[in-house]
């Protein structure tokens, strides 16, 4: 028999998750809102950056694919009507372009030219590969790729010219739209109210909108694809100059030093040298008189 602690404890827990599943908020964006009959179904992808599994919104009438992120509040609500709706996740749901989540799968193949159904391969996951050629027709694959008819067999390679081509109109125009709504992207901006900032320091370059919508695209961009389109857009790697972190470093070198002096001791070595005292005439007239003569353990010895 079961103690009874555990069971209140199953309970506890079955009632928090249907409660975590009714107090789920979720923002979807216009284009998802038009029809609700739309035959929408939440699917596992792989994320194109991380590779770990996430949750994206797939219609396939509507042929639209959005990402869904999840965001975790405790003693949150908002008033519907006369009601107060307790809230316990917020979910975002922003539509993709699944070229992104192709990325990976073709950058991995590029050394030849295959099939489409032989790059939207998931070792695995298998049953991720009937999704992928789906999502399949909702682009045009020839603007990350190169594409070859031989027969009748359609073959694609991986074109990272035409990648890059691809990634920096995107670039541009999410740059406008920080632009126009005047979003801060300057880093060494602070805003408060205990602080007067004069505008002319809140005003952000061209490079800077640049490279902030840039960090936007590259969340859905393998690491060597963002070197590639850094290189591309012409903007400079930022070497990062973090003075708290050099002055912490600089701090544990004292500390080893200071660590090493005291463990070891290294005093220098003083030499004595041995000084012959000068010898007085008693005393050479003594060591005169005792030349010559036996020392007196020698009358104890026995005669051989």
């Amino acid at each position: 028999m079961a103690p009874r602690g555990r069971k209140p404890k199953i309970k506890n827990e079955q009632e928090n998750t249907e409660l975590f599943e009714k107090n789920r908020f979720i923002i979807l964006p216009d284009a998802l809102t038009k029809d609700e009959n739309a035959d929408r179904q939440l699917i596992k992808l792989r994320h194109p950056q991380t590779n770990e599994l996430a949750i994206f919104v797939y219609s396939e009438n509507d042929k639209t694919l959005a990402q869904m992120r999840s965001l975790p509040f405790s003693h949150r609500s908002f008033f519907k009507g006369n009601d107060v709706i307790p809230i316990d996740r917020i979910d975002f749901v922003t539509l993709v372009d699944p070229i992104f989540l192709f990325l990976p799968y073709f950058v991995k193949c590029s050394s030849m030219f295959c099939p489409l159904d032989q790059i939207l391969v998931d070792e695995s996951l298998p049953e991720l590969n009937n999704l992928l050629m789906k999502l399949s027709e909702l682009t045009n694959l020839k603007q990350i790729a190169t594409k070859k008819e031989v027969g009748d067999l359609i073959l694609w390679q991986y074109n990272e010219n035409k990648t890059l081509e691809w990634l920096t109109p995107k670039i541009e125009k999410v740059s406008k739209v920080l632009i126009t709504q005047q979003i801060n992207v300057n880093q060494n901006a602070a805003i408060s109210s205990s602080f007067k900032v004069c505008e002319t320091s809140l005003q952000a370059t061209d490079e800077q909108y640049k490279r902030y919508a840039y960090n936007i695209i590259s969340e859905y961009l393998h690491i060597d694809i963002q070197k590639s389109l850094l290189k591309h857009l012409g903007l400079p790697e930022i070497v990062e100059c973090n003075k708290r972190k050099a002055d912490e470093n600089k701090s544990d070198v004292n500390k080893k030093v200071k660590h090493k002096e005291v463990e070891y001791d290294e005093m220098p070595f003083q030499v004595i040298k041995n000084v012959t005292p000068k010898l007085t005439a008693k005393d050479k007239a003594l060591k005169k008189a005792a030349s010559g003569t036996k020392s007196i353990s020698s009358f104890f010895k026995k005669n051989v």
